[in-house]
């Protein structure tokens, strides 16, 4: 792990050794833990197959697989059962997600917006807003038809600290710099080859935070670069079952998360295992058409840290509307 930032010291009399050891663990800002109910359930391996409103998460050129207009939200308690206090107030951790993303429109493409947001209970804040749009190549290059396509997300970071007697005083906000902002991109790739000898693999790579906004509140903290590469199987004699794997590289750290799919009943059930360095993760989806133009999917997903202590783990409930 890194040294502990200057930027965690406010922290430190408020919650106490856990919160410092969340803040040195994530050794920046807007760190990429996990978002998402089902990409949850596949231990975030997700890059490469990105077909919903979680793929500006992951991946943007996914877009250009979704279906249908979709509107998801999304709410997760991290680390339940652990109890946090700060002063008098009990603090837990919480992440929340909307999003509308849009069918591909013919010779315009995909594109969605969405709204993620990380909260330490009257202490910390994150949001981030995208504006997200993909399109396939083939549109240009009919040679290519569907082989290929590339996504963009447009976003805008905020973060801030609720100041209290305790933080009020510290030369971290001594010019008043309580929050800060920026703006950034990211861009993915999506290999999705129909027949040949690559049929049925499906290969993401999206680089995220490329402008590294300085999201510091009196020193400079920019947000690190991160690179998704992910590869994800369907075969069409078994297509109810999808295996995916995804690489990570951030500040200097490799990650390796794996996980795999199944869509059963009629794809009206899903069910969902994976697992990374940090957690063991499962996840369990339920699918009901409402008519032939409307649908409605929740999503539960679940994991279980490795290293920390006293808690039943982290709990995601989404619910999205298809038309």
């Amino acid at each position: 792990m890194k040294p502990i930032q200057r930027r965690a010291r406010c922290l430190l009399p408020l919650l106490g050794g856990w919160i410092l050891l969340y803040a040195v663990s994530a050794q920046a800002a807007f760190l990429d833990n996990g978002w998402g109910a089902r990409p949850l359930g596949m231990g975030g391996a997700f890059t490469a197959v990105a077909d919903d409103s979680n793929a500006a998460l992951y991946n943007p050129a996914g877009l250009v697989q979704v279906q249908w207009n979709e509107f998801s939200a999304m709410y997760a308690r991290m680390f339940s059962g652990l109890t946090l206090y700060a002063a008098d107030d009990q603090v837990h951790l919480d992440q929340s997600y909307l999003a509308y993303v849009s069918k591909p429109i013919p010779h315009i493409g995909s594109w969605g917006l969405s709204w993620a947001n990380f909260t330490t209970t009257h202490l910390y804040r994150e949001d981030t807003l995208t504006l997200s749009y993909a399109r396939n190549v083939g549109d240009f290059f009919p040679v290519l038809d569907n082989f290929l396509a590339l996504g963009l997300n447009v976003k805008y970071l905020h973060r801030g600290i609720t100041l209290d007697a305790r933080s009020v005083n510290d030369p971290v906000f001594a010019s008043g710099n309580d929050s800060a902002s920026g703006m950034t991109v990211d861009v993915g790739f999506l290999l999705k080859p129909e027949d040949g000898l690559l049929e049925g693999w499906r290969i993401g790579l999206a680089g995220k935070n490329l402008t590294r906004p300085d999201v510091g509140f009196q020193e400079k903290d920019p947000v690190p670069m991160e690179w998704r590469l992910g590869v994800a199987y369907q075969n069409r004699q078994h297509p109810w079952l999808v295996p995916t794997m995804d690489f990570t590289r951030r500040d200097g750290v490799t990650g390796v998360h794996g996980g795999v799919e199944s869509w059963l009943f009629n794809d009206m059930v899903g069910l969902r295992v994976g697992g990374n360095r940090d957690e063991a993760t499962a996840g369990l989806s339920y699918y009901q058409a409402i008519s032939k133009k409307v649908g409605f999917r929740l999503d539960y997903g679940f994991a279980i840290p490795f290293y920390v202590e006293g808690t039943s783990g982290s709990h995601r409930l989404a619910a999205t509307v298809y038309f």
